[in-house]
């Protein structure tokens, strides 16, 4: 399920009452189950004039009870359900709330039978994600834009007994089918493999059929009048769908999928499980939904090449990594979210370090603290509970953020090797089933041979975080640092004192040394040999587990800092730190060479934004230099750099050379507006010319010669 990352919470987020607090919260469990789900079979006539579905749902179920004589299932009140029958003989039913009951004949275990329900829905009017009939969305229409039709469906967590008749709870994995007839020029995707497509006057049905078992609210489909482009992938289908006369924008939103589909199979240790995979980019959905084999996302994320490198990756790696983490294992009930939505959260990260560098991977992970800290502010729980108001109060900072940084935590405590070969073993072992979290603890304690039980213990069942505070002194008498750690997390909340382990960091005259502390109490002290007094320490120089850092380098280690810190978070901090907010020449030198040596395209300083606003002509090198940098944020301040000091005529012609049809558009719109409507007009009159992406270079332009 898609979840808007946020470094802050508004304010009024933080007043809104704790939806895990009693009594609005109760404790909540999977519901029992009388049968093994083994197949479902949708049938499906959509009706897009008159915005109505009608049709069947087939169950076939294995009693795991003798005796029974009233099997439920789940279907939503808006169905309007004409006739039920068992093994096609027709059958009473009744109905309480989202729940519908039939008669049966007393059941024998392992003896299956098949239940139908033949229904309708009418006049479903949906608006946004999870609009409509719950888990039925009708796409808005646009008097002005006849391909704006169609629909997709959104089962995630209780909703698609809106539309299909079933058992409607993860802690059962079934097979499935769906039949869906729709006009004939409509394209319409599902689960699985497409089995047939049979055309029939006006209309035609397509048949989707998923022959590996998975949770029913991982269904899915999605129909309308759509561009398609198709590949493969190690003999796997590929499908790149598109609202119709958007099909320039497949290869540029989705041109990383491969790479990403190779990577999480060699790093997961399991080969993508699914016959194929579709990314369906719809009208009206928000973020992005992990259906098996088919996700849905939402189309106001397709993009070009010039507006970032690949700036869909980030939602596309979450929904990808959540086939593994969510889809072939998914949490048995919903106070285990986290398992699924922390595991693609970690992914995306780890995406992010394979491809762009470990200076991306940290920044995510910093995000993901942040985003997780404005919430604590507000509640804590622990990431595995049973004690909340709905599902869906499951989808927020814990699940995500949070418990993507404890499983950059377990990474780190357990190292790689073996944290992957946990992860392997829990794909391997619960795979095409329901789990909790005790079977991850199982599978990383089985795999490493160290015991997870406490990890887990103060991790996972557990809330909060540690907050740490931390002094350091030299003695240069003794030639040793001593240190002093205080974990200040307020513990009346069931918030333990954790058992950690951080490495320590010296530096001393640009030299590195490293030191480990183990502890488990409220205040730990440390003494080591260090022949010269420190620049700078640091404890968790890494950021190798989630804690809150109650720190403050001092003056004197900023530098020392900024240029050998390992983790590209602390090095910004401290540079803007030690540069202040009064230009010092020796200090901008400083900054300078660190950000010549910066080179990358995902560097660890994205920006220069503190050197700007010196506005010091001694920066003119330095600035000129950067319109080159591999890095589109770097080159979009080098812009704004020199403008600040004042163009001269070697600038304006460098800057005027960056309007074009290829260099990223907040570059060029960062050169337009920095040139000057009467002395660069033929220029500006050319942008309105040069494509993009909702015409941004172009309103750009004509902002710039308004004035």
């Amino acid at each position: 399920m898609p979840f808007p990352l946020a470094l802050f919470l508004p304010i009024e987020n933080l007043q809104r009452p704790n939806p895990f607090q009693p009594p609005a919260a109760t404790l909540q469990f999977a519901p029992s189950r009388q049968f093994d789900l083994q197949h479902v079979v949708v049938r499906l006539d959509v009706d897009p004039k008159n915005r109505i579905f009608a049709g069947t749902s087939s169950n076939l179920v294995s009693p795991l009870r003798a005796g029974l004589t009233e099997l439920k299932l789940n279907a939503g009140e808006k169905l309007q359900i004409s006739a039920v029958t068992v093994d096609g003989k027709t059958a009473t039913f009744r109905r309480s709330g989202s729940d519908m009951f039939v008669k049966v004949i007393p059941t024998i275990v392992g003896k299956p039978m098949t239940i139908t329900a033949k229904y309708s829905s009418e006049k479903a009017i949906g608006s946004g994600f999870g609009g409509g009939e719950g888990g039925w969305h009708w796409i808005r229409t646009d008097e002005k834009d006849p391909t704006r039709v169609g629909f997709w469906t959104q089962g995630e967590s209780l909703y698609n007994r809106n539309w299909a008749v079933t058992w409607d709870y993860p802690n059962d994995f079934t097979t499935s089918e769906t039949y869906t007839t729709v006009p004939k020029d409509w394209t319409v995707v599902g689960n699985g493999i497409m089995a047939d497509e049979a055309v029939v006057g006006t209309r035609k049905t397509v048949h989707w059929k998923m022959s590996q078992k998975h949770a029913t609210y991982l269904l899915s489909l999605v129909g309308g009048p759509f561009d398609v482009k198709k590949e493969s992938w190690n003999a796997k289908e590929l499908w790149y769908v598109v609202p119709k006369g958007m099909g320039n924008l497949i290869d540029d939103s989705f041109g990383d999928t491969k790479d990403m589909l190779s990577f999480f199979s060699s790093r997961f240790g399991t080969m993508y499980p699914w016959p194929k995979y579709a990314q369906n980019a719809m009208y009206d959905f928000g973020g992005g939904m992990e259906n098996v084999s088919s996700t849905t996302l939402g189309m106001g994320s397709l993009t070009d090449k010039r507006s970032g490198f690949y700036t869909m990756s980030s939602l596309n790696a979450h929904e990808l990594a959540h086939q593994w983490w969510g889809d072939l294992v998914s949490c048995k009930d919903w106070g285990h979210t986290w398992l699924n939505e922390s595991g693609a959260t970690f992914s995306q990260a780890l995406y992010f370090e394979h491809a762009r560098g470990k200076y991306a991977y940290q920044r995510e992970m910093e995000g993901n603290m942040q985003g997780y800290f404005a919430e604590s502010r507000r509640y804590k729980r622990p990431l595995a509970t049973n004690l909340y108001t709905h599902p869906d109060n499951m989808f927020d900072s814990h699940s995500y953020p949070k418990g993507a940084v404890v499983l950059h935590t377990m990474r780190n405590w357990l190292g790689d090797d073996a944290f992957f070969a946990g992860v392997k073993r829990y794909f391997a072992v619960g795979g095409f089933g329901p789990v909790e979290s005790s079977d991850l603890c199982r599978a990383q304690t089985e795999s490493s041979g160290t015991n997870m039980a406490q990890f887990f213990d103060q991790w996972v069942y557990k809330p909060g975080h540690p907050v740490l505070e931390y002094s350091w002194s030299y003695d240069g008498v003794a030639k040793s640092v001593r240190i002093k750690v205080d974990q200040t997390q307020a513990t009346d909340d069931g918030t333990p004192v954790y058992d950690l382990k951080a490495d320590v960091l010296v530096i001393a005259g640009g030299k590195l040394s490293r030191s480990q502390i183990v502890f488990n109490t409220k205040t730990a002290e440390l003494g080591f040999e260090s022949t010269v007094a420190p620049d700078a320490v640091i404890l968790d120089p890494d950021h190798s587990f989630l804690r809150e850092m109650k720190h403050t380098f001092g003056a004197m280690e900023l530098s020392a800092v900024a240029e050998f810190a390992p983790n590209c978070v602390d090095r910004n901090s401290a540079l803007m730190q030690f540069l202040g907010d009064t230009a010092n020449e020796s200090k901008v030198k400083f900054a300078e060479r660190l950000l010549r040596a910066d080179q990358g395209m995902f560097p660890a300083f994205e920006s220069t934004s503190k050197l700007i606003g010196f506005r010091i002509q001694a920066s003119r090198d330095f600035f000129r230099s950067e319109l080159k940098h591999k890095s589109e944020s770097r080159r979009r301040d080098a812009v704004n750099g020199i403008v600040g000091i004042g163009l001269q005529a070697e600038d304006r012609t460098a800057i005027r050379a960056l309007v074009n049809g290829t260099e990223m558009y907040s570059v060029v719109v960062a050169a337009i507006n920095a040139l000057d409507p009467k002395l660069d007009v033929e220029v500006l009159r050319k942008a309105l010319m040069i494509p993009s992406r909702n015409d941004r270079i172009k309103k750009a332009a004509e902002r710039r010669l308004e004035r």
